[in-house]
């Protein structure tokens, strides 16, 4: 068999162990959301199952599947616990971004361990980046740090102040855990067990080989990129990015269409006794649903195959066909979240209870679609003034 054979058939057996555990993470749910994290047992779960490693190289470990595998598990998963599908996903998709920083780094973090993973944050508040020789000088609080206490390293972004005029450069800082604490501010209405807390750094030197130019990501220039003999390595970074986060929004409209679905072929009305699921309103909110989700996974999945495909053959997406998956990628997270609203009515008053799934489901989708990665508005300026022949509005797609 093929080495593209191979690949495909170990995503086939980790989406169906993904599967397996639905029932039981819809079960841990309420629990994970009560920690406002993932629980010790989901994360030696994931880890026992390989789902973190899907995009790590294979010669540090890793099973170094095509881009996207990671978004498969996490739709999966999505369907039992939203926030574990998060978790998941974007934990998976760091240990790609850290396989772009210089083989050395990566060599020596996985080498003590090649199940250690890495959490991130892109978003700092009052930081202070130094440059001294060798390297950086940081400190500072970086926020939104998704299932970091479950993490042994972290990439935080900084922007370091230029050395001859000019604008600042965003980087990557690699940083080991001894170097930061970990805050747990993370009290959310949507998304409750990511544990996506804060970062705090006193005061900490990171090496230069710790220090990943975020642009050089974009263009498939990093270092890693140039090491890593696979294309998955010199993806454009932010182009391709927010296919770690949509899975959690489709997978919960998914989990909330199975659940109702079991719910309504058993359920009568509390006071008339009448059958819901013979009523021709119910079955057309969930045929609507279902073909919303339908649409929403065929979207992504043409795009997934297109963006491996040109990896493959050594092209790197023009800003139109970047700009066209970011699109896409808020649609298909709109797509879900209006699954989730249309089914959301016929939960009744069971629907408002906190540990229901249906209730779960709607918070969480809506809280995905919060992202800046998959807001709608953001993706539609972006794609409709490029097909104008104007500038893309944000210059890092």
């Amino acid at each position: 068999m093929n080495r593209a054979g191979d690949k495909s058939d170990t995503e086939a057996a980790l989406v169906a162990r993904a599967r397996e555990m639905v029932p039981l993470l819809r079960e841990r749910a309420t629990e994970a959301d009560r920690l406002r994290r993932l629980p010790d047992q989901t994360d030696r779960e994931f880890r026992d199952a390989g789902f973190y490693r899907v995009l790590q190289p294979a010669m540090f470990g890793g099973l170094e599947l095509d881009y996207g595998a990671h978004f498969e598990l996490s739709a999966e998963i999505a369907r039992g616990c939203p926030s574990s599908g998060w978790a998941l996903g974007i934990t998976a998709c760091h240990s790609w971004i850290f396989s772009m920083l210089p083989a050395e780094t990566q060599t020596a973090f996985w080498r003590a361990d090649p199940r250690a993973t890495i959490a991130t944050s892109f978003f700092g508040e009052e930081v202070t980046v130094e440059r001294q020789s060798g390297g950086f000088r940081i400190k500072g609080r970086w926020k939104f740090s998704s299932n970091v206490d479950h993490c042994q390293a972290a990439l935080l972004m900084v922007l370091v102040p230029p050395t001859n005029g000019g604008r600042p450069s965003a980087l990557f800082l690699f940083l080991p855990r001894r170097d930061y604490r970990i805050e747990d501010t993370w009290h959310a209405a949507g998304l409750m067990a990511t544990g996506s807390n804060d970062i705090v750094v006193e005061d900490a030197v990171v090496p230069e080989a710790h220090a990943l130019d975020v642009m050089g990501c974009n263009r498939g220039t990093s270092p890693g990129g140039t090491f890593h003999a696979n294309p998955l390595y010199r993806l454009p970074l932010y182009a391709v990015f927010p296919f770690t986060l949509v899975g959690t929004a489709v997978g919960a409209a998914q989990g909330a269409l199975d659940y109702l679905t079991e719910m309504l072929r058993g359920r009568n009305a509390a006071v008339t006794q009448i059958k819901l699921r013979e009523q021709q309103s119910i079955q057309m909110r969930l045929a609507e649903a279902a073909a919303e989700i339908n649409a929403a996974y065929a979207l992504l999945r043409q795009d997934r195959a297109r963006i491996n495909t040109l990896a493959q053959a050594g092209q790197m997406p023009e800003i139109g066909e970047r700009v066209n998956y970011r699109l896409n990628l808020g649609y298909a997270t709109k797509l879900a979240v209006s699954a989730v609203e249309r089914l959301y009515p016929l939960g009744g008053a069971q629907g408002l209870g906190a540990a229901d799934p249906l209730q779960r489901a709607w918070r969480d989708a809506h809280a995905v679609g919060q992202h800046i990665g998959l807001v709608w508005d953001i993706q539609a300026i972006n794609a409709g003034a490029v097909r104008l022949d104007l500038a893309c509005p944000d210059p890092r797609i």
